[in-house]
């Protein structure tokens, strides 16, 4: 308190010193700040929240400062403003942080490291944040076991040293510790150390209690004692002797009848999953009524709408009054699985058997079986059909269910409706306040939603018109007339009275009031009605509209005022948009410089509260995070074979948000390991992918750059790599540098264009036992490749993400087209020029409600490529498209499908290792269906995989089969989600499942073992 006092006394006095020039307020005509760096004047000006051509008076002056001295940057503001109407500003900025001691008591040994963590060089400890670091630090001590600890800090050579002195007071020491309750059959001595109690030498902090507890009834739990009970208190209210209360109680053993033994192998609850008494902090009888109202729901919930589920308590060691062991029995009674026949509607006049059937149509499990009747499924179909007179003007619709068992066990469902009055409307009215801040373009779009989701502008008639893109409303118009104050949108014909699309216009019309700046936005809506049609009129009443003032900027220590400010979507004195506010958040956020990013009001600030400070000042709390990061990581796939990465990030180079990262991934051909080689099998042939990379990413490059062309923010990225890649065709050596620029145009959209520039040596690949396959003279002849290729390239690259999750996505759609022209004219080799297309795509579709019965996913591929030197017979092999194995046809073994080279011996012998070649055409088309098989950790699935690679896009006249048929497979897999998707696959290719006559090339070429692989079918 004594600390704060100060802090308040010398704020007021360094506020008497600002704004003397003056007594009245004039226009502002030019800010100028003197002192500090850049980025201290920077900072000043956003906290300032003046602008020339405004008027300011003296009061609003000192305000100012005092918002610049919150940014807790400086040891000092001084500010005049002149008769002139010129605003000077004095800063005198802290040094950065050197060093800091720590004097008084001793720290305790527990405390040197994890006293103050956050307290790191370079950082600037203005009065606040200096106060927040000595509090954060006596608290710190006070909670470990010191009550009384206090901590002073004082900061010396302008902000260059700091030095905090200690008065530790006497340590809430254990002296002793007394075991109550019932402890057989622990000693006490076992307790104790269960406990982590050491009389006379553990602190009784804040935590300790609840932590001791929680140790008693995890030892409790692990020995089978799951009713068991630890209490950890002071014995004489306040500190001093613990006395530890425990009732271990009998050892439990839970049974049930009537559930499935075998149930969790197929994905069905285990009893201790039913019954939380293992799971549970504390015991409580009421744990076991807990259970079987889980039992029951579920059984419900598969279609055993009759289930009972009782239980008992038996002893079955020791007396009644002192039980040693107990046996836990849950009975259940499923009763019969009931499935729904027949779904029928009555009392339904207005609305026909045809309008209402779509509603009731429910999805059949597994494609094919009648669905259960579970209540989920007759609440939906109640939900389901009050939504159709809903939206067709019935707002009185009232529906129950009547449900009739059948004597094959069967149901049929009768939903009796009471349709009540249909209500039109005919227009919507919006009134508005005669306010410049209420413009009618910004908010007439609300109107809109009565009558589409998607408005679709009309150009059939006079006025502005609009289309409905809802299926009950198709062909219904409206027309959109906006005059001041007043809009309406008036029907061409009257639309069924939906409340819930009211509510979805006045909910939508409060959002843009709210970006318009009122803080409580209020609508008031009147209903004027004409028989059975209805003039819906909302009114916006005048109300407060609030700008963004200022901005106090605090803890951005490192990193630039620049790119801190730059990530605000809501310059000075806007309409204060708290989506804007949210939006600039996360982009602060994104700039991977802070690991903590807070926008709260300056009134909100410690010791500010009552300080007068309006809606519009806001406070932007930063906590920068290390800037480096290391990373490692292991990999393995059958295509790839198995590697260990490292990483290393260092953020915010520059303090500009940028990154600059290195990386190594080191496989077989680094490692070189015959005991992982076995390990990690690839086959006959030696596969690995190792490389060392340097990035660079700028995420905001050149801003203001063809901002009338494309989004104003710009990412660069540029690496350079050099990779050893040994795959079935080749082994190689690439020397690469990459550069592109990427723009956001929207949620999921983005392009980029790049250059990527490439030196590659191909030289024949070897077997397991590194023999090589063929000679690298006759790879290099068969194969019609050059051994060594510059590859210049420019690229152009769009992709759209609608996924929910991109490693495990259960919905949406993703793809992705990439257009790569490697010309001569860019500087490619005179052999090696080419021009490539590679086209993605992949849909994800749920099953059940949020894909509790699985996933479906498709997915196409169409790769294109064609040389373009003259001189050229074909794409280097290292550009050539390759098929077979994960993410492709999953029946043919990795890189196998397309043409194949069979090599032979210096003797003319046959070699049994063949080798792909490769080609300029590729598609593949998959479609799988994943599903839950064990909970939701293991999950199974079934897939088909289509796809061929084609040697030739403009083959041979004499070829026999210039586009041979596309290799069709069929397969089965295991998926453990184990925070990644880690998948063994297994698959065959149809020809071989039905018998049918397969040429050579097919048969040697067919997925010969497992295939390991991590993520999805692409």
């Amino acid at each position: 308190m004594r600390a704060r006092a100060a802090l308040g006394c010398a704020l007021l006095a360094l506020v008497h010193a600002g704004a003397q020039g003056v007594s009245t307020s004039v226009s502002l005509r030019s800010i100028r700040v003197e002192g500090g760096s850049e980025d201290d004047q920077r900072f000043a000006r956003a906290a300032l929240g003046l602008e020339p051509g405004r008027p300011v008076d003296p009061a609003a002056f000192r305000r100012a400062l005092e918002a610049v001295r919150l940014v807790d940057r400086f040891q000092s503001v001084d500010g005049h403003l002149d008769p002139d109407g010129t605003a000077r500003l004095q800063l005198v900025p802290l040094v950065p942080l050197a060093a800091w001691t720590w004097e008084g008591n001793p720290l305790p040994r527990s405390f040197r490291k994890t006293i103050l963590p956050e307290l790191e060089k370079g950082q600037r400890l203005g009065p606040l944040r200096l106060e927040a670091f000595r509090a954060l630090a006596e608290q710190r001590l006070r909670e470990g076991g010191y009550p009384r600890a206090e901590v002073r800090a004082q900061s010396g050579e302008g902000g260059r040293t700091l030095r905090f002195t200690v008065a530790l007071g006497p340590a809430a020491l254990i002296p002793s510790a007394r075991i109550g309750g019932h402890p057989a059959p622990y000693k006490p001595e076992t307790l104790l150390k269960v406990a982590g109690i050491q009389p006379g030498r553990s602190l009784w902090t804040a935590g300790f209690p609840r932590e001791a507890e929680r140790r008693l009834r995890a030892k409790f739990v692990k020995d089978g004692h799951l009713e068991g009970l630890a209490t950890v208190r002071p014995a004489d209210g306040a500190g001093g002797e613990a006395l530890i209360e425990v009732e271990p109680g009998p050892k439990v053993k839970l049974k049930a009848e009537g559930l499935s033994l075998l149930g969790p192998l197929f994905g069905r609850p285990r009893l201790t999953d039913f019954v939380p008494l293992a799971r549970a902090d504390r015991y409580s009888p009421s744990l076991l009524e807990e259970g079987g109202g889980r039992i029951a729901t579920y059984f419900r919930d598969q279609g055993y709408p009759e289930v009972r589920v009782t239980f008992d308590r038996r002893v079955t060691g020791g007396t009644a009054e002192r039980p040693e062991a107990v046996t836990i029995t849950y009975h259940v009674v499923p009763g019969p699985q009931r499935l729904i026949r027949n779904v029928r509607v009555e009392g339904n006049r207005e609305l026909s058997e045809a309008q209402l059937r779509p509603a009731l149509q429910l999805p059949r499990r597994y494609f094919v079986l009648a669905p259960q009747a579970k209540g989920e499924t007759m609440r939906a179909l109640e939900d389901r059909l009050t939504a159709v007179y809903l939206q067709r003007g019935f707002p009185e619709v009232r529906v129950r269910r009547r449900v009739e068992a059948n004597k094959d066990g069967s149901v049929d469902v009768r939903l009796v409706v009471r349709e009540g009055r249909q209500r039109f409307l005919r227009e919507l009215v919006l009134d508005l306040p005669q306010d410049p801040g209420f413009p009618p373009e910004r908010l007439e779009g609300s109107l809109l939603l009565a009558l589409s989701d998607h408005p679709v502008p009309l150009k059939d008639g006079p006025g502005r018109r609009f289309g409905s893109d809802r299926l009950h409303l198709l062909g219904s118009r409206g027309t959109l007339e906006s005059t001041p104050g007043r809009v309406r949108l008036v029907f061409d014909r009257p639309l069924p009275l939906v409340r819930n699309d009211l509510a979805l216009v006045v909910s939508d019309l409060r959002q843009r009031l709210s970006s318009l700046g009122s803080a409580n936005p209020q609508v008031r809506i009147a209903f004027e009605d004409d028989d059975a049609q209805s003039l819906v009129r909302i009114q916006v009443p005048p109300q407060p509209l609030d700008h963004l003032h200022r901005v106090v900027v605090q803890g951005s220590d490192r990193t630039r005022a620049e790119a801190v400010l730059r990530e605000l979507a809501a310059p000075a004195e806007a309409p204060l948009d708290p989506l804007k506010l949210d939006e600039s958040q996360v982009r602060i956020a994104g700039l991977g410089a802070f690991q903590r990013v807070d926008f709260l009001g300056v009134s909100d600030l410690p010791g500010q509260k009552d300080q007068g400070w309006r809606r519009g000042d806001m406070a932007l709390q930063l906590q920068e995070r290390n800037p480096w990061v290391f990373t490692e990581s292991f990999g393995y796939d059958k295509t790839q074979g198995y590697h260990f990465g490292l990483n290393t990030q260092r953020l915010n180079v520059g303090g500009m948000g940028r990154t600059l990262d290195f990386g190594a991934r080191a496989g077989d051909q680094t490692l070189r390991i015959p005991a992982l080689r076995r390990a990690f099998p690839t086959g006959d042939v030696k596969r690995s992918l190792d490389s060392y990379s340097v990035g660079y990413t700028d995420p905001w490059f050149l801003p203001g750059t063809l901002d009338s062309w494309l989004p104003s923010r710009t990412r660069l990225r540029m690496e350079g790599a050099y990779i050893e890649e040994a795959q079935a065709a080749f082994f190689a050596r690439r020397r690469r540098f990459t550069t592109s620029f990427e723009w956001k145009l929207g949620p999921v959209q983005s392009v980029s264009l790049g250059y990527r520039f490439e030196r590659v040596e191909v030289g024949a690949n070897t077997d397991a036992n590194n023999n090589p396959l063929i000679s690298d003279q006759d790879l290099f002849y068969l194969a019609r490749t050059p051994p060594r290729s510059i590859i210049s390239a420019p690229y152009l690259q769009v992709v759209v993400d609608r996924r929910d999750k991109p490693y495990d996505p259960t919905e949406g759609a993703f793809f992705v087209a990439r257009l790569e022209l490697a010309n001569q004219l860019f500087g490619t080799s005179a052999n090696s020029s080419f021009v490539k297309l590679d086209v993605r795509h992949q849909w994800n579709w749920p099953v059940g409600f949020r894909a509790e019965h699985g996933v479906v996913s498709a997915g196409i591929r169409v790769g294109l490529a064609r040389p373009t030197a003259q001189s050229a017979e074909d794409l280097p092999l290292s550009e050539r498209f390759f098929g077979g194995g994960p993410y492709s046809v999953r029946g043919v073994e990795p890189d196998m499908l397309g043409e194949i080279l069979r090599p032979t011996s210096q003797t003319g012998t046959l070699l049994p290792q063949i080798i792909p070649l490769g080609g300029q055409g590729l598609a593949l088309v998959s479609l799988e269906y994943r599903f839950p098989f064990i909970g939701q950790s293991v999950w199974g699935e079934v897939f088909a995989d289509s796809g061929q690679v084609y040697r030739s896009l403009n083959p041979d006249k004499n070829t026999a089969a210039p586009f041979p048929a596309m290799r069709t497979s069929l397969g089965l897999g295991l998926i453990l989600k184990l925070g990644f998707p880690l998948k063994l696959e297994y698959a065959a290719d149809w020809k071989r499942i039905m018998g049918r006559p397969r040429s050579a090339d097919e048969q040697d070429t067919q997925l010969k073992s497992l295939l390991i692989s991590a993520g999805f079918q692409f």
